[in-house]
């Protein structure tokens, strides 16, 4: 398999691969505890800021992007979303526009927050940037982006992270098992 840093990479808009929603949930105090993931614009966690019960607006089914249009650092992050959820009113929905595997979209997902300096609480993303939005992907021998290779890549990144982490916990249950 090629390595990331052999390929050629080339710019493609954003609204090339993906539909844009914005969430809509708005009055947080209304809200009621439930078990749908609300995700917001934090830096951390997913986006996720809060579990709440169905309140009559839109509900995402999952399998798509999230990306924080503003923040207090969370500007331009984006997340992998597998699961329903709400979104808040600072958050929008990258929908893929074609089938579209869950590690392809993770690569994308980390291809788009690497441009996160991008924005800030004085340059926040709204319909019109996310329209003329490119982001950095790598390109097959047709010159088209090898989502192939960015699902392959995603994949590796996954085995070896398990990978450390079953190492991590052996040792740890190893250490706490001698005691």
């Amino acid at each position: 398999m090629k390595r990331i840093k052999d390929f050629e990479w080339k710019a493609i808009l954003l609204s090339d691969i993906f539909d844009f929603d914005k969430g809509n949930q708005n009055n947080m105090g209304a809200m009621q505890n439930g078990n749908i993931p609300l995700v917001s614009a934090k830096k951390c966690d997913n986006g996720y800021k809060a579990f709440i019960s169905e309140n009559g607006k839109k509900l995402y089914d999952g399998h798509c992007i999230t990306l924080n249009n503003d923040g207090d650092g969370g500007a331009g992050l984006a997340y992998y979303q597998p699961n329903k959820m709400a979104l808040d009113s600072h958050v929008t929905a990258l929908i893929p526009k074609f089938p579209m595997s869950k590690y392809t979209m993770l690569f994308i997902a980390r291809s788009i927050s690497n441009q996160r300096f991008l924005f800030g609480h004085g340059r926040s993303i709204n319909s019109s940037r996310l329209r003329i939005f490119k982001l950095m992907l790598p390109m097959n021998e047709d010159g088209l982006p090898d989502y192939a290779f960015m699902e392959a890549y995603m994949k590796g990144v996954e085995k070896r992270l398990l990978s450390h982490y079953k190492a991590y916990l052996k040792c740890a249950y190893d250490t706490t098992s001698k005691n």
